[in-house]
């Protein structure tokens, strides 16, 4: 039985447009032995505390009265067809979920819907990747011409192979995805490793389908070539070594000998791997721990990679614990764009030069960073308001009155023009509405791009 009535008390306030919180809800969940916790978070529903209902954070729509032979996104459909984080198929796999057939939708299908949500993004997918003229990995790499400095110490194939281009400034590059930036390149760094590291949201990095064209060029026609790009040099790392693994299965994976204990790590994501146990397949921990290293999709392909996805997403029960990607260097404390919270505003489309202005300011203020994504978006709004000539000194031919009056114009709700705007949509960032306003929208009145998430914050 499902209901929208029941206004939920304990979670004002609370994100749950990620799959952690969603997760993180049911631990005291009634029905865990009927039906999984990480199943039912996945398939877009958190739980209320009140009996085993639960809701999903996209749509509002609630349900209960859950058995053992229930599938979470059936459910979810039977419930609610037109919920849009359940229509926002990515392109990952390219599943179509049949339509309903007498109340009832094939398992299959449902398992297979269920991992084209198993990120709890909702994703307009039209808006990705970010910079489509970027697509091609050989654009990426020609992004680098003859000006990328000559002392980085990583290759502009290596970056290119990683999503990464160039933008023409220092050392700094983009994603053509996520539009995620990274600089400061020191010795040992692996672009693969640290756009994973930086942005573990990344549809590229993930392994979804998002257009990516791999290189023509052949491996020695753009300046020095991978270490440890052939077989025979990956399997020739093993030797003298052992290894509860085949030495040759896992060279022909793309693994090759660290030189520590049974560490390995992959020639083109750069991606590692310890503690393997006899019985474990490389292809199958590669796709698990590195689903978007290009050599993986090259060899074994998306649908490969999808099923080994669904099978044991990593964080399930099932999921081995005991292979970490270890390798990463550690994290460099001055950065402050390393943190999760920063990270997370330039997700959500902020600019990171403003949040990384916004964040300095913080510092130089307080000393202290900031506790919560919420405090960091309204200084950055505010910021942006006070910085803006239009809003903050106006044009200087205008009288005080028309100045007040614009003033007040741009603080009203673009909705009702009767209260304050005090939503801010997310990805494209417009303060637009009230919040009694912004919960019938489903685009930004001011842009008309599509709604993934809103976040309420206060404006002197």
């Amino acid at each position: 039985m499902a209901g929208n009535n029941g206004e939920l008390q304990t979670d004002e306030g609370m994100d749950w447009s990620t799959i952690s919180a969603r997760v993180n809800s049911f631990r005291h969940f009634p029905r865990a032995k009927e039906v999984s916790a990480e199943r039912l978070a996945r398939a877009g529903f958190y739980f209320t505390g009140e009996s085993d209902r639960v809701r999903c954070f996209s749509c509002q729509q609630t349900v209960e009265n859950w058995s053992s032979a229930d599938t979470p996104v059936n459910r979810h459909l039977q419930a609610s067809p037109a919920c849009k984080f359940l229509s926002c198929v990515h392109r990952t796999g390219n599943f179509v979920f049949p339509p309903l057939s007498n109340g009832s939708v094939y398992d299959e299908a449902a398992e297979a819907m269920e991992f084209s949500l198993r990120t709890g993004e909702v994703v307009d997918e039209s808006t990705y990747p970010m910079a489509p003229h970027m697509c091609e990995e050989d654009a990426r790499i020609r992004s680098f011409g003859s000006v990328w400095p000559a002392s980085a110490p990583v290759h502009p194939r290596q970056l290119a192979q990683a999503g990464l281009y160039y933008l023409g400034e220092a050392d700094r590059v983009q994603c053509f995805c996520c539009g995620g930036m990274l600089a400061g390149w020191e010795p040992g760094d692996e672009p693969w490793s640290e756009h994973t590291r930086h942005f573990p949201n990344c549809f590229f990095i993930l392994g979804h389908d998002v257009g990516n064209v791999p290189s023509t060029q052949s491996p020695g026609s753009d300046g020095p070539r991978v270490p440890m790009e052939s077989f025979e040099e990956r399997l020739e790392s093993f030797a003298g070594r052992r290894h509860p693994v085949d030495h040759e299965r896992l060279a022909r994976a793309g693994f090759y000998s660290s030189g520590a204990s049974d560490h390995v790590k992959c020639f083109r994501c750069g991606g590692g791997l310890k503690n393997w146990q006899p019985e474990e397949d490389p292809w199958e921990q590669h796709a698990k721990y590195y689903p978007g290293c290009s050599f993986l999709l090259s060899e074994k392909g998306h649908q490969f990679v999808n099923i080994v996805q669904l099978q044991n997403p990593i964080g399930s029960n099932s999921a081995s614990s005991h292979h970490q990607n270890g390798f990463s260097k550690q994290e460099k404390v001055t950065n402050i764009m390393q943190s999760e919270i920063a990270q997370k505003a330039v997700e959500m489309g902020f600019d990171p030069i403003k949040v990384e202005r916004g964040i300095l300011e913080k510092l130089r203020r307080s000393g202290e960073g900031y506790s919560s994504i919420e405090n960091l978006l309204q200084d950055i709004l505010s910021n942006s308001a006070e910085n803006d000539p239009e809003i903050s000194h106006g044009n200087d031919d205008e009288n005080p009155l028309e100045k007040l009056e614009k003033l007040q114009r741009e603080k009203q709700c673009k909705v009702c023009m009767d209260s304050d705007a005090c939503m801010v949509f997310i990805p494209c960032g417009h303060l637009a509405t009230c919040q009694s306003c912004s919960d019938s929208l489903d685009k930004c009145p001011i842009c008309c791009a599509n709604i993934i998430q809103r976040i309420k914050t206060y404006i002197s």
